[in-house]
């Protein structure tokens, strides 16, 4: 069986994003070792999934590095898989995707997970989507949480886990800490 695994930053005071979906707070601290252990990540995983937001935000800027020929091997690698992989996009509003490999979701998104889960294949990732993952959460379909913290703090914002109902058991299986400051703690689900 597929795990499904969120990959999200978070500030040090636990907020995905601003009030308004603003990222800025996250650029400065991005580095090289990072970006490997991303493709690290990217690539035990087979099938990534989006929410609205965050695929209009990643189709036209991945497809449009593929035809970068000035990036370095390893962003060529990374934006190659982001192209290639197969892609669920979840959404109420979109009619239609164009990014290569991508598809809407065509059941609920219980009904998606568990079909993507069963399915042949290396894991399922979630990138962002904060909309998403909060469904992710409260169907408790998360296997693993990789949550890279930022040493930077904001006043207002989208906290990752605002509206959990219920005690999420979470067990710490790695951690790993950058030169930048930023710590990518592993969480794997309980029970």
């Amino acid at each position: 069986m597929r795990k499904l695994i969120v990959s999200m930053n978070v500030t040090l005071n636990g907020f995905m994003a601003g009030p308004y979906g603003e990222l800025d707070w996250h650029t400065p601290y991005w580095d090289d070792e990072m970006a490997r252990v991303t493709a690290e990540q990217l690539g035990n995983a087979g099938t990534i999934l989006l929410g609205r937001n965050t695929y209009q935000g990643m189709a036209p800027y991945w497809s449009a590095q593929q035809a970068n020929l000035h990036s370095a091997r390893e962003d060529a690698d990374f934006t190659d898989m982001m192209n290639s992989y197969e892609k669920v996009v979840f959404s109420k509003t979109l009619t239609s995707v164009s990014w290569r490999n991508s598809r809407l979701a065509g059941r609920s998104i219980a009904k998606e997970i568990k079909e993507l889960k069963k399915s042949t294949g290396k894991d399922l990732i979630v990138y962002g989507s904060g909309k998403l993952v909060a469904s992710l959460i409260r169907l408790n379909v998360v296997d693993e949480y990789r949550i890279w913290v930022y040493p930077v703090a904001i006043s207002k914002g989208r906290p990752l886990f605002k509206n959990l109902h219920e005690r999420l058991n979470i067990r710490l299986c790695k951690v790993k800490m950058f030169n930048t400051g930023v710590v990518l703690m592993c969480y794997e689900v309980k029970g």
